[in-house]
């Protein structure tokens, strides 16, 4: 059956008046401007079709204007992108010729298509809230496109000879938005030295030993090996999204082998557009999303660090970052999740809120160190609960903070003093667990623990130094 990408409605989108359909790519880069952004239903696959657009957008026309002043209404009309009808094959996601991000080897296993999605289980994976079974359930064609879009964002390490992304394990991906589609791919069209060739070209693309990695070769390289079975002669419904299709229950899903270089040998180069990089004692390294299922407590306090590590380093004209986690345990996806954040601000309020962010990471910490001061004896090793009582209640407290993080840049000392407030609910609830009675011993140690509050104000300490804890009046 033919199913081109480029007219076949696949992609689903989200217009500025509210309407939700699917378009093909040319439709998306038609519409650019009056379509709002990419609206599938799980953040990695906007992630990975931003990405997808964002290659295409380079490949197309290359490096962006040299005027500043071109507004993207003359970017985007279709005779801008006439290398796509020219290259019409590279986009077919099905046939005996040149096929999307796919071509095999002799010897290769057909398992199930399953394995493009991270959320439907396959092999002796469990069910949980969706069931599915190998050779019987399969995806629409719009579903397969998506899932190998995905393959160069999200893979992970799937055992020897199965090599993740380029990017290793997924990092946080981090994508600056505007009013429209058409505003968020301008604001990640930057100028590059090397283009170099994407995989829908040639999908059996190396990665370089050594040196540079060109951006669309970064952006498209596939660490998996995979050729689609074809389509059944019966309509059935989509495993993954519930529509009637002809539906695909096979693909070649093989990895591509080792990818790693020597550690005396000339290192590749990649720096990915959307990824933030920090420095640490291993040198650079790419901000990861934690496991909220089994690190509640460390990921529920995560925000304030992305946040500050996206006001260190800020881009010209983003006003709002979109930000994408992807936890893994090993192969496995556990989590996803994606959140929004303020981009636009004076540097003197840059400054402060940097400050603020790092003080509000450590208050978790120190909060516990003051509990225990206040009686080592109910804090002793035999009551292992209380961690796991602050580990709770913490989650709840850091989701209303951060959904004010846009007040947090401009709002100033006020927008952190109604921060701290948040804490002091959080405080009584402890303390009546901690120190529950009647007696006068323990309503007094409730009162102590109840008036711990953070007090967040700017510091004079050195860096490094503890955050201040404010114990209260008497």
């Amino acid at each position: 059956m033919s199913y081109n990408l480029l007219e076949e409605e696949w992609i689903p989108v989200l217009y500025t008046d509210g309407k939700f359909t699917h378009v093909g790519i040319k439709g998306a880069f038609r519409e650019a401007n009056r379509i709002r952004q990419i609206a599938a239903s799980n953040p990695m696959d906007c992630v990975a079709i931003f990405r997808f657009m964002l290659a295409l957008l380079y490949w197309c026309q290359g490096n962006p204007p040299v005027a500043t002043d071109i507004a993207s209404e003359r970017l985007f009309p279709l005779d801008r992108f006439t290398k796509l009808d020219a290259n019409r094959e590279c986009f077919n996601l099905l046939g005996g010729g040149t096929r999307f991000y796919q071509y095999r080897q002799a010897g290769d296993k057909e398992l199930t298509v399953n394995y493009l999605l991270h959320e439907i289980p396959t092999g002796t994976n469990f069910w949980h809230f969706r069931h599915s079974t190998d050779n019987k359930d399969g995806l629409c064609r719009a579903c397969c496109a998506l899932g190998l879009v995905r393959l160069p964002v999200f893979s992970t390490q799937g055992g020897r000879g199965n090599p993740p992304g380029i990017n290793a394990k997924p990092p946080m991906y981090v994508v600056p938005i505007g009013n429209t589609l058409a505003d968020a791919l301008l604001l990640s069209w930057w100028p590059v030295s090397g283009l170099g060739s994407p995989a829908w070209e040639k999908p059996d693309l190396p990665l370089p030993k050594a040196g540079q990695v060109p951006l669309l070769t970064g952006l498209t390289w596939l660490p998996r090996r995979v050729w689609l079975g074809e389509p059944q002669e019966t309509v059935a419904r989509c495993i993954s999204c519930g529509r009637q299709d002809h539906l695909i229950l096979s693909s070649v899903f093989a990895g591509k082998g080792s990818t790693k270089t020597g550690d005396n040998t000339p290192q590749r180069i990649w720096h990915d557009p959307h990824v933030i990089y920090v420095q640490s004692r291993m040198g650079e390294i790419s901000l990861h999303a934690n496991d909220s299922v089994s690190k509640v407590d460390v990921s529920a306090g995560q925000w304030a660090g992305t946040m500050a590590e996206l006001l260190r380093n800020p881009q010209n004209g983003q006003v709002k970052a979109w930000v994408v986690g992807f936890s893994t345990d090993q192969a496995k996806c556990r989590e996803v999740s994606e959140s929004f954040f303020p981009w636009a601000g004076s540097p003197e309020q840059v400054e402060l809120c940097i400050e603020m962010l790092n003080q509000w990471q450590q208050l978790n910490l120190n909060i516990s160190n003051e509990l225990k001061g206040l009686d080592g004896r109910i804090f002793s090793a035999k009551r292992p609960e209380i961690k796991a009582m602050m580990a709770t209640v913490r989650p709840h407290i850091e989701s209303r903070v951060s959904q004010q993080a846009a007040h947090f840049l401009t709002g100033g000392d006020s927008a952190w003093q109604q921060a701290k407030e948040e804490y002091s609910q959080m405080m009584k609830v402890v303390a009546g667990a901690l120190s529950p009675g009647v007696t006068t011993e323990a309503v007094g140690r409730r009162r102590k623990m109840a008036r711990l509050l953070p007090e967040m104000v700017r510091q004079t300490a050195k860096p490094g130094e503890p955050v201040r804890v404010k114990r209260g009046s008497k």
